[in-house]
C-alpha cells in the first residue's frame, strides 16, 4: 500500500468514526426540534436582534436589573451584547472570527480574554440558536434519555458543534425546555419558557439561569427581530 493510499484509508477511517459520533436517533431528534422551532424559517436564520431585561440574583433576592441588547450575525460569525442601565450604555462584549473585544464606561476598549471570547463564540451554537442546524453539521450528537434539569423534565440530547458542546432537554412536542453546559461559572443550567412565534421562528421569551444549581439570573425578552438588517456599524465599539 502506497503512502497516499494509507493516508486515504486513514482519512476514510477518521471520517467514519466522526460520523459514528452522530447517532441516527439523535440526528432525527434534532431535526424534529428544528421543525418544532420554525423548520425552514429557523434554517434560514441569518441575523437576529433582541432586547431583554436581565435581573441578577443574590440568593433568593433580586439584586440588579439591566437592559441587554444583543445582535447576532450568523453568516459572519459575529455576536454583540450590550448592557444598558436605561438609555445609558455600560458595557459591550462582542466576538468575531478576528477575536473578542470589550468596552466599558470604566475601562474603555480592551481585548476580551480568551476564555470569555470562546464562551461568547459558543453562544452562536448553543441556546435555541443552535437548533438552526437540525441534525446536520454536528461533530457529536447522542440521545441521553429522560433527564431532569432543575424542575424541568424531558428527553436529553447531547450535541457538539464547532467545538461548542451543550445538552438540550426537549418535551413531547420536541420544543426546547432546558439546556445544560459547562462554562467559567461552572455547570450552567438554563430553563426556558414562554415560547412565542416571531416571523415563523419559535423563540423562548423567558429563561432562568442557574450556576451549579443556584439561580443567578433571569432573562425576559421584550423585543425580538428575525433577520433584521445589521450594518458594519452595528459591531463598532464606542
Amino acid at each position: 500500500m502506497t503512502a497516499s493510499w494509507k493516508y486515504l484509508a486513514g482519512f476514510v477511517l477518521m471520517s467514519t468514526l466522526a460520523l459514528a459520533q452522530v447517532t441516527p436517533d439523535a440526528a432525527q431528534a434534532l431535526e424534529k426540534m428544528r421543525q418544532a422551532h420554525g423548520g425552514q424559517a429557523l434554517a434560514n436564520l441569518r441575523t437576529y436582534r433582541e432586547v431583554a431585561t436581565l435581573t441578577t440574583f443574590s440568593g433568593p433576592q433580586a439584586e440588579h436589573t439591566l437592559t441587554v441588547v444583543s445582535y447576532a450575525d450568523f453568516s459572519s460569525q459575529r455576536l454583540r451584547v450590550e448592557y444598558r442601565d436605561g438609555a445609558k450604555l455600560l458595557q459591550v462584549l462582542q466576538v468575531s472570527p478576528a477575536g473578542g473585544q470589550s468596552w466599558s464606561v470604566l475601562s474603555g476598549r480592551k481585548a476580551l480574554e480568551p476564555t470569555l471570547t470562546k464562551e461568547l463564540r459558543d453562544g452562536l451554537y448553543q441556546t435555541w440558536y443552535g437548533l438552526r442546524f437540525g441534525g446536520r453539521g454536528r461533530e457529536m450528537a447522542r440521545l441521553e434519555g429522560r433527564r431532569t434539569f432543575g424542575d424541568v423534565t424531558g428527553q436529553a440530547v447531547a450535541v457538539r458543534t464547532q467545538g461548542s458542546q451543550t445538552t438540550y432537554l426537549f418535551n413531547a412536542q420536541y420544543q426546547l425546555v432546558a439546556e445544560r453546559y459547562q462554562n467559567s461559572q461552572g455547570q450552567l443550567t438554563v430553563l426556558y419558557s414562554d415560547l412565542r412565534l416571531v416571523s415563523g421562528v419559535r423563540i423562548p421569551f423567558q429563561a432562568r439561569l442557574y450556576a451549579d444549581g443556584d439561580l443567578f439570573a433571569e432573562v425576559r425578552v421584550q423585543q425580538a427581530q428575525v433577520n433584521p438588517r445589521l450594518s458594519p456599524e452595528t459591531f463598532q465599539l464606542p
